[in-house]
């Protein structure tokens, strides 16, 4: 939340209305070339640094001692830049104030340094679970009642316990009205839309004949969205669609759906006007497309099996009702051998927010995130000794948000060939820009596994046979801002995109501790450790070469009491699910609270 600009500054200098934007580069050398600018009351400077980000203020600290004591002395500029270093976006206003919202941020980063946690809480949730979603601290479940196994769909959403909220709350509705097989869900906007499937039993899979149709509604009441202009959206589709994933991403939702025989298809519609956005008559799939997820509202990219596997990147325009896809780059994996094939290359990332939820004082920025590919090879003999390898491989968004500011920038400069999309080979990107690791954990059955900077996995066995809980936190920094530094952050770790937000000394303001009491915690991690050293992938029966890969990551283990089918994660709790389930029913989820 910016403050307002003092009746007596509007009339200031041209000059020093620079400094409200961060973006006009001269606004720093103003300031170094004009003294008495400088010996402005303290007040007046952090009104104006309050109109910057947090980058420009950093930079403003390098300026001179004043500048860097007033920003050290304002809790409000902590704030905001350890809100940046963190990945996260300010909530909506609320009783909690900006000493408070930094302490919770403060704590929140130290449970998850050590993964402690405050509580763990048993939320019931009973009923088998036939489709499920974790976007915005809300749980859902939708499953069908037995008596009436084609028609009616119970959806269950819970609104999980936190430190802020140690209850949290349930809605339960008995039918939603429709033949629903899936469904997406974004909080922040109250949204909730089902995709309505077959009256075929649900637990043969899904089939869908003649015209796809996604029903918009409000979490809240399952009435018609009041923003959407039109209640349901539609796709006419000659052949039975088999399988279908959803997701929405502001004022857009996205279908990626498959019919046996052909490529896999996408449509995106924006909910709000009813219009379809991307169809097959503006986007044709490249070949042997595999998976499909967004970047931002207006981008998405999609992994293919071609030569050693890539990654398509594309952006649209709502406002060109034709050719409004534009293909960006392709970003190509390490060569493989000539005789190896990609067989599988799937993705997946944390659900997107197109506001923080009221009640929340942050969440994860959408832009402040990890995708996590697990690509898979085989090699044609069956009598080699592997034939099979899979890896997981992670990549952060800025890294595709870049190639897309490049094609831009080039694209602007109407030079020749700007129209081309960017040809990436692997050395050029892969290895600063990602993490390979073998996949050495069972195949992901649910997901939500990924959030923010986050990644959850399940870890192999350990001697006595009990399954562990590894955390992988890609959100390294040279130094984190914070009053009591935790031992496992002190290593050198460099990000490059984020190396203006991470050099200003501890701030002096007061720590979690004096605001309100230490709590309870239940769990220590293991011997959490820094891994920024590149990691060697030599695989001669799979790549010609050897290659690393070197994007760190800090890693913590867990060995949980109980055996869990599934584990997802955000960016207050940890989320499992109990196995296995008993005569179907999903019993309750436990909910580790930070």
């Amino acid at each position: 939340m910016l403050a307002p600009l003092p009746a007596g500054f509007v009339d200031a200098d041209r000059s020093l209305k620079t400094l409200t934007c961060h973006k006009d580069a001269t606004a720093i050398q103003i300031i170094e070339h004009s003294s008495c600018f400088i010996d402005l009351p303290p007040e007046l400077w952090t009104t104006i640094f309050l109109q910057m980000d947090a980058r420009a203020i950093l930079r403003c600290c390098a300026v001179c001692h004043r500048f860097k004591d007033i920003v050290q002395a304002s809790m409000e500029l902590q704030y905001r830049i350890e809100l940046a270093a963190d990945g996260m976006v300010d909530g909506p206003p609320s009783s909690l104030t900006v000493r408070e919202r930094l302490t919770r941020l403060r704590e929140l980063r130290q449970s998850w340094a050590t993964l402690q946690w405050s509580s763990k809480i048993s939320v019931p949730m009973p009923g088998p679970c036939h489709a499920y979603e974790l976007v915005g601290g809300v749980f859902c479940k939708l499953y069908h009642s037995v008596p009436h196994l084609f028609r009616d769909r119970h959806l269950t959403a819970a609104w999980l316990p936190s430190a802020l909220d140690p209850q949290g709350h349930t809605l339960v509705r008995e039918n939603v009205g429709l033949s629903t097989r899936d469904f997406a869900v974004d909080p922040s906007q109250d949204l909730i839309i089902y995709f309505k499937g077959g009256d075929t039993n649900p637990l043969l899979g899904l089939t869908v004949f003649g015209t796809l149709e996604l029903h918009v509604r409000t979490l809240s009441t399952n009435e018609v969205h009041p923003e959407a202009r039109s209640p349901t959206l539609r796709m006419s589709v000659l052949l039975p669609v088999t399988g279908a994933f959803m997701q929405i991403v502001d004022d857009i939702v996205g279908l990626w759906y498959v019919i046996e025989l052909e490529l896999p298809h996408i449509t995106m519609w924006n909910w709000k006007t009813g219009k379809v956005i991307v169809n097959r008559s503006t986007f044709c799939v490249p070949l042997k497309t595999w998976d499909l997820s967004f970047i931002s509202s207006r981008a998405f990219f999609v992994t293919t099996g071609q030569k050693s596997g890539t990654i398509e990147i594309f952006t649209f325009d709502v406002h060109r009702p034709k050719s409004n896809v534009t293909h960006v780059a392709s970003l190509q994996l390490p060569v493989i051998n000539p005789h190896i094939r990609v067989i599988g290359f799937s993705t997946h990332t944390g659900p997107f927010l197109a506001r923080p939820p009221s009640g929340r004082p942050f969440v994860a920025a959408n832009e402040e995130r990890i995708h996590v590919f697990s690509v898979r090879y085989v090699h044609p003999n069956p009598d080699t000794v592997r034939r099979q390898m899979r890896f997981c491989m992670f990549l952060k968004n800025s890294t595709l948000e870049r190639y897309i500011r490049k094609y831009e920038s080039r694209s602007g400069a109407g030079g020749e060939g700007s129209a081309v999309p960017l040809a990436v080979p692997w050395e050029e990107w892969g290895t600063e820009d990602t993490r390979f690791m073998v996949h050495q954990w069972n195949q992901f059955e649910w997901l939500r596994y990924v959030h923010g900077h986050r990644v959850v996995l399940p870890a192999p066995a350990t001697r006595n046979g009990r399954a562990m809980i590894r955390v992988l936190d890609f959100n390294v920094r040279h130094e984190v801002r914070q009053s009591h530094p935790n031992p496992a952050e002190d290593d050198g770790a460099t990000d490059s995109t984020k190396a203006a937000v991470i050099c200003v000394d501890s701030p002096t303001t007061p720590t979690p501790q004096s605001i309100q009491p230490p709590r309870e915690r239940y769990a220590i991690s293991k011997h959490p450790r820094l891994i920024t050293e590149p990691s060697v992938e030599d695989y001669p029966l799979f790549f010609p070469k050897p290659f690393e890969t070197a994007l760190p990551y800090r890693e913590m283990w867990y060995e949980p009491e109980v055996e869990y089918a599934g584990i997802m994660v955000d960016e207050e709790r940890i989320v499992c699910l109990q196995q296995p389930f008993s005569n179907g029913d999903m019993n309750d989820i436990h909910v580790f609270t930070m």
